[in-house]
């Protein structure tokens, strides 16, 4: 029995995972091709989460979203995050300093998720939301944390870019060859661009954020229209490295 219940929340758990920002509404169909999983498990899964309110149904389209509780729950693990807490005044500090749009974010499974974003009222619009995840390899942020890790890292990454990474735009990085020749230039600079690669127009530079063991928990970044950020793109690249070492030494790093 209680290795049923175990399996019963690893399922919940697995369609949870499918939604996610660029793939935020899903049918019973869909979600049991995703799954590989029989259809009666699956509607018996997302009847019980909508019941609980952590997914919800659309009438018309018969299609499932994430539910209030769901949101409820990852606004209180956001809003308890010391990492967060740690690097806002940072975070505001720059955005004072450069009037863009900037990010904190940390590495998950093959993308990055959005922890935080400062805007200012010369930002322009972008697509990025708090608690949001964009593939890793079209990122500045992405990058900069990539670019850290070990060598069987990357080759899992690499591969699963080769088979299931898709473009963002005309300019998104999906040879591995080419991030890996990418990722040599980002460990020798200490930061990493996206030359519109999430975004068409919109230029973003990353740097790491280390932790009090040397290793790169997050990462903070810019983002703004390619005219602009072009123009000051040695004064986006030294405040967001600068940026980037003061949390890190909030957080303990010594290095």
């Amino acid at each position: 029995m209680a290795r049923e219940r175990v399996s019963s929340i690893l399922r919940a758990l697995q369609i949870l995972e499918c939604f996610t920002d660029n793939e935020t509404e899903w049918t019973l169909k869909a979600l049991v091709e995703r799954l590989d999983l029989p259809s009666t498990t699956v509607f018996r899964q997302v009847s019980t989460l909508t019941d609980q309110q952590y997914l919800v149904q659309d009438p018309v389209r018969k299609s499932y979203q994430v539910g209030p509780r769901l949101m409820l729950l990852a606004s209180a693990i956001l809003s308890q995050s010391d990492l967060r807490r740690l690097a806002r005044p940072e975070l505001e500090r720059l955005s004072d300093r450069l009037h863009e749009t900037i990010n904190l974010s940390i590495f998950l499974e093959y993308d990055i998720f959005y922890l935080d974003k400062v805007e200012t009222h010369r930002s322009i619009v972008c697509n990025t939301r708090i608690g949001s995840r964009v593939p890793a390899y079209a990122t500045s942020i992405g990058k900069v944390m990539l670019a850290e890790k070990s060598a069987a890292e990357l080759d899992r990454f690499c591969q699963w870019m080769k088979e299931s990474g898709r473009p963002l735009t005309s300019r998104t990085i999906l040879d591995p060859e080419q991030l890996r020749q990418e990722l040599v230039r980002v460990r020798s600079s200490g930061y990493a661009m996206d030359d519109g690669e999430t975004e068409e127009g919109l230029i973003c530079y990353g740097a790491p954020i280390y932790d009090m063991n040397g290793k790169v928990t997050a990462a903070v970044s810019v983002s703004g229209p390619e005219y602009r950020m072009r123009e000051e793109q040695e004064t986006m690249i030294r405040e967001v490295k600068q940026t980037a070492e003061n949390i890190s030494r909030l957080l303990g790093y010594r290095g």
